[in-house]
């Protein structure tokens, strides 16, 4: 077996998105991590060898000033505003001291929304921070940016961590084009076109617009494509700039099939990759969108375009169909038909009843549940194979616990940022949910919000208690206590 790390104990952290303006930065529990970190370096004995870990998007580049797809020059200059702000200095210094002692050791592993600390001269300035310069405690940080996760063990048992986008179409990372990114930076060439990835689309054209007027939008979970319906029944004057959600879709099904042919740098033609025309109708893929959440009576019968073309990819990639098929799925999507008499129907309603109707499917929701097998899990575990006791994801912002079927266990270990969950009794009637919906319809920043927010910072710890090693997903409280949530 390729030899790996071993430590005494081993605790991870995932999504931070540490980043943002004021007003709209989703996290906000700065003090609270910086207790736990000192907490993790304080307590265990001094010669124990003990990891911390920042699972994936520990900054947000996407949420800074002037964000862009992916900003190779502008990046060192993003990290050091992130690192400059009242609300994240604390635990870049808490950080830093925790890695200054010996014996201890920190592992960033690579996001969606933090790729740029992957080039080089982006990692070597964020090591330079860390460690101050000074090069004994340089070499007790591990920056696993390459897209294999990080691997070691504790006691015996083996661990995997990974983001978890490694497995989500909307928001694969092409390693091999940041590869050559950097390689091509260092040598002072021009930079290759960078094509973002479906989710990054959506949050640069999209979101980042929006959640100046509605919040709301980068909290609410689960995320589902009903986010369209959504903005527009709170604001129906949005929908020139939700078009642009038409090349997010575009570019879901295509990164599906980059996936599925292996080709993730379609640079140019002769790379091999299937080639696909991304300017789509914006009018007819919005109306999909809406039609795919909103199925009025009197529209008839019409097949819910946009989710079955993404079903039916799904199937051909899970059965390693021919990729070509996939291009085939995509020109007939083409062909569905037009929903216009969506629009219409919308507009007719009250857009209370929109919105309510918009999230019809978060009443029945089980995203929340700690022994949910999502998609995620389900392609982790696969991906992951029968050789790790303990694998351990982020990404979804949702906390998991799930004994696996092969052997071992897996955790997500969820966020540190602020979520938004409607219940169903908030969603019961409309005139339930009439005060929420007044919230958030007026709330342009998440400290607006108020108690509709929630906050749930956790922590997997893996230690040897004994002959036998357990790992605890737990909940860090106010004042820095732990509370117990699962644990093997």
């Amino acid at each position: 077996m390729i030899p790996i790390p071993e430590f005494d104990e081993f605790h991870t952290v995932s999504d931070l998105h540490m980043g943002g303006e004021p007003g709209f930065q989703i996290f906000t529990q700065g003090p609270l991590l910086a207790r736990l970190i000192q907490s993790l370096g304080d307590g265990p004995p001094a010669e124990a060898r003990v990891a911390l870990l920042i699972n994936g998007d520990m900054v947000d580049f996407l949420a800074a000033r002037n964000p862009r797809y992916f900003d190779p020059l502008g990046a060192i200059a993003k990290l050091d505003d992130i690192w400059k702000e009242e609300a994240f200095a604390l635990v870049f210094a808490a950080l830093q001291r925790f890695v200054s002692r010996p014996n201890r050791y920190l592992i960033i592993t690579l996001g969606n929304h933090d790729l740029e600390l992957a080039l080089p001269w982006v990692r070597s300035h964020l090591l330079a921070r860390l460690s101050g310069g000074d090069d004994a405690v340089r070499g007790r940080i591990t920056l696993s940016f390459e897209g294999a996760g990080f691997a070691c063990s504790v006691g015996g048992a083996s661990i995997l961590c990974l983001h978890g986008n490694e497995v989500d179409p909307w928001n694969v990372a092409d390693y091999e084009t940041l590869r050559r990114q950097g390689r091509d930076g260092l040598r002072d060439l021009p930079f290759r076109n960078w094509t973002p990835n479906a989710g990054t689309k959506m949050v640069i054209d999209v979101m980042n617009g929006v959640k100046k007027q509605f919040a709301f939008v980068d909290l609410l979970k689960p995320e589902k494509e009903a986010v369209v319906p959504v903005l527009l029944a709170l604001d129906y004057s949005q929908a020139p700039k939700l078009a642009k959600i038409v090349a997010v879709t575009s570019h879901l099904t295509w990164d599906r099939m980059r996936l599925a042919t292996g080709f993730l740098s379609a640079e140019d033609s002769g790379s091999g990759a299937v080639a696909l025309d991304l300017q789509a109708d914006p009018t007819s893929a919005l109306d999909r969108l809406i039609n795919q959440t909103f199925r009025p009576t009197d529209l008839g019968p019409g097949t819910a375009g946009s989710e079955k073309l993404l079903d039916d990819i799904e199937r051909l990639v899970d059965e390693n169909a021919d990729p070509l098929q996939l291009l085939e799925g995509a020109q007939a999507a083409e062909q569905l038909g037009m929903f216009g008499a969506a629009w219409d129907w919308i507009r007719r309603k009250p857009p209370v009843e929109v919105l309510l109707e918009a999230l019809e499917g978060v009443k029945q929701d089980h995203s929340f549940d700690l022994g949910e097998q999502d998609d995620t899990y389900q392609r982790i575990d696969e991906w992951a194979g029968a050789g790790f006791d303990f694998v351990i994801t982020g990404h979804t912002h949702l906390e998991r616990f799930i004994r696996r079927k092969s052997g071992g266990v897996y955790f997500n270990t969820g966020a540190w940022v602020a979520l938004m969950r409607l219940t169903e009794e908030t969603l019961s009637s409309p005139g339930a949910f009439e005060p929420t919906f007044q919230r958030i319809q007026t709330s342009s920043t998440v400290a607006a919000l108020g108690d509709l927010v929630e906050y749930r910072p956790a922590v997997v710890s893996i230690r040897r208690e004994g002959s036998q090693v357990r790992g605890v997903l737990q909940r860090v409280e106010a004042g820095g206590s732990l509370k117990f949530i699962a644990g093997s």
